[in-house]
């Protein structure tokens, strides 16, 4: 997990520095590469699942050194090297101030989601083990299903922070709604094709038929469940880009752990309803979360958020300069009670 945060990071890097197309590039050859080893271990090899996780464990150590001696020889770090290697970045307070800032509420809310899908998981065991090993399968195929769709909202989510930041609130409230109109349709798309193929998805996950019944009745739940997730999700992330991160995130934990949750508990623990009645909670979760963050979408001051941005930036600049001026300030006093002892 440590390989894989260090290797995510390191391409977010190179990807904010102008070189996204380096950055997926990598990652596709690297999955692809990965997934053939891993398929070749198990299927002609029958080796164990200790054996794969190393070979996993290599491959990540093997594609963050292509990253970096790529990025090295070719020069893309050269002009970043005085900030990664050259300066002790804890000293700049305001920087890292406004990075806590910014990390704590995504980090928590990254958490929460987790132990959401955690504590659903254990009301799946509560119903039983073909219960809970289908609830796993079925969490695959979401997280497939969100990474399908949450690239929208990424970009919508720089876009529109630029704008802000560049005193333009009517641009980046135009940028945030076609975002918006973007995901609606290839939400609609991508639960089309999944729709449309969810006849084979079952055999292709697993060879118990009992599992691939269970799956085959959760789907249509899923595909209408993912419509309210994915556009939760942009809107999560565009009202992260007007600086407010911490009131998607509060908004996703209230739903999560108010609305999803109890309700899970309820259909599994109480009704002993199946998987049917937990999924219908996330949907219902999902919906909730999507209504309201939307809400709030809507009723942004855009111009006000512009100049609080803007107003935030400025003073990290000031900031910034004035830490610099004053360690300039401190070198030249050294290098000035040094000099009559040379």
């Amino acid at each position: 997990c440590n390989l894989h945060g260090i290797d995510d990071s390191y391409g977010d890097f190179l990807e904010v520095i102008g070189h996204e197309a380096y950055s997926n590039a990598i990652g596709w050859v690297s999955t692809t590469i990965e997934i053939g080893l891993v398929a070749f271990l198990v299927i002609f090899m029958g080796s164990s699942l200790t054996q794969v996780g190393l070979l996993m464990l290599c491959s990540q150590f093997f594609w963050i050194a292509v990253d970096v001696i790529v990025s090295l020889q070719l020069g893309w770090i050269r002009k970043h090297e005085v900030g990664l290697f050259g300066k002790f970045a804890l000293r700049n307070r305001p920087a890292v101030k406004e990075t806590v800032k910014t990390a704590l509420p995504l980090a928590f809310g990254n958490l929460f989601e987790n132990s959401e899908w955690e504590i659903l998981t254990l009301f799946a065991v509560a119903l039983g083990p073909a219960e809970a090993t289908t609830w796993a399968v079925l969490g695959f195929l979401w997280d497939v299903l969100e990474s399908a769709t949450e690239a929208m909202g990424d970009a919508g989510e720089v876009r529109c922070a630029y704008q802000l930041g560049k005193g333009r609130p009517a641009l980046a409230k135009l940028v945030a709604f076609k975002c918006l109109f973007l995901d609606s349709i290839l939400v609609v798309v991508v639960t089309t094709v999944f729709v449309a193929l969810s006849g084979m998805f079952p055999s292709w996950l697993t060879r118990d038929e009992t599992i691939q019944k269970m799956l085959s009745d959760l789907i249509p739940l899923v595909a209408l469940g993912n419509i309210a997730m994915s556009l939760g999700m942009a809107t999560w992330a565009l009202i992260g880009s007007q600086g407010r991160y911490h009131l998607s995130t509060s908004i996703s934990l209230l739903t999560s752990f108010f609305i999803t949750i109890p309700l899970g508990a309820v259909m599994t623990l109480w009704l002993n309803i199946d998987l049917q009645g937990l999924t219908f909670s996330i949907i219902v979760g999902d919906a909730a979360t999507a209504s309201l963050l939307f809400t709030v979408f809507l009723i942004s001051d855009w111009e006000h958020l512009s100049k609080k941005v803007i107003a935030r930036v400025a003073a990290e600049e000031q900031l910034e300069e004035d830490s610099d001026d004053s360690s300039s300030c401190s070198s030249c006093a050294s290098g000035e009670v040094t000099m009559p002892n040379k």
